[in-house]
């Protein structure tokens, strides 16, 4: 007999990744005012009491998906720039991946910037993959700030809201290096340097 509803007791923290998976692809088709635990329990083919097993409030839902999503993207970011010393340069891929990111997917990245409000983890996330970023920038001499948790906001609030512009008002030719520039510039790059940085190619791109 084909599983019920309730099968997703079984194999606890496999179908723990199932129902996230269920909930991304909810973001993905009608964005986060469809996020409710009914709706993410249907799309996953469970019970209302399983997904309240896993998550007991649609807030750890959010949290549980922004933390996926930016997980996943900052892992692509590292895979391609392993083999870029120059923290200035690997923090300027980081925000044309996210920008480009940004233009090519919408709705992924409304759905990231509303649950950016509820999920501190997010931040975190966020805030663990361009630490050694602007720590290896700072010791080659190309970062200047005064303070390290401030510059880590001033980065991901920046590109969220270059994210969000780029989004919500329309294509902008080269928003990428546009981006990435002018945050290297507040990060203490001079500016011929800053745009040099960010025209070079993405890993992968051509010359």
């Amino acid at each position: 007999m084909a599983p019920g509803p309730t099968s997703g007791r079984l194999c606890g923290p496999c179908n723990r990744q199932q129902r996230l998976d269920a909930a991304l692809r909810i973001h993905a088709r009608a964005g986060i005012g469809d996020l409710a635990l009914n709706t993410l329990a249907e799309e996953a083919g469970v019970s209302n009491g399983t997904v309240y097993n896993d998550f007991r409030s649609r807030e750890q839902v959010l949290e549980a998906v922004g933390l996926e999503l930016a997980v996943q993207l900052s892992e692509q970011i590292l895979t391609v720039s392993e083999a870029v010393e120059s923290g200035a340069e690997r923090l300027s891929i980081a925000v044309r991946t996210f920008m480009n990111k940004a233009r090519t997917d919408p709705d992924w990245t409304r759905a990231l910037i509303t649950v950016v409000r509820y999920a501190e983890g997010m931040r975190s996330a966020l805030a663990t993959y361009l630490r050694a970023d602007l720590q290896a920038g700072r010791r080659q001499g190309d970062f200047h700030y005064a303070h390290e948790e401030m510059a880590m906001s001033m980065v991901i609030s920046a590109t969220l809201g270059a994210m969000n512009l780029l989004v919500e008002d329309g294509e902008v030719e080269h928003a990428d290096r546009i981006a990435a520039e002018m945050m290297l510039q507040a990060l203490g790059v001079p500016v011929g340097e800053a745009g040099r940085i960010a025209g070079l190619p993405l890993p992968g791109e051509g010359g």
